[in-house]
């Protein structure tokens, strides 16, 4: 049983041919840096506000580039978010802030292979569609 829908606001950050992913200490997946979004709370702010916390470093939303419609469970826990997906950019170099998060760089070449959550993340950022629009479907 799913509680709560959960609106997230994440950030494709591009330095060349890679982009910035995040990955909780201890798991093998990675996802878009950003956050929740905070009731009340405008969503670009809530990215701003999630990067300066997340990475120590300011950053400007370039665009917004999609939606993504995703569940999932963990732990036995029923999910839905969705993920509001905007290009940005830092200010400076990017370094953890939080103990239980880590970032690096990962190739677009080959994000393919990388087990990116959510998965139709990848069309988005190796096509460079926007204003995509990716329904939840139980399989996803």
């Amino acid at each position: 049983m799913i509680v709560a829908t959960e609106i997230i606001a994440r950030a494709v950050i591009r330095d060349g041919g890679r982009i910035l992913v995040a990955r909780e200490r201890g798991k093998t997946w990675v996802f878009l840096p950003g956050g929740h979004v905070e009731p009340g709370e405008p969503v670009e702010s809530a990215l701003l506000r999630e990067l300066a916390e997340e990475l120590g470093t300011a950053g400007r939303i370039l665009g917004f580039a999609g939606v993504v419609e995703h569940g999932y469970t963990d732990q036995g826990n029923a999910h839905h978010e969705v993920n509001l997906i905007f290009d940005a950019e830092l200010d400076d170099t990017p370094v953890s802030q939080e103990e239980h998060l880590e970032f690096d760089w990962l190739p677009i070449d080959q994000i393919n292979a990388a087990d990116l959550r959510p998965t139709a993340l990848k069309a988005l950022i190796t096509n460079g569609t926007r204003s995509f629009w990716h329904g939840w479907k139980a399989d996803d």
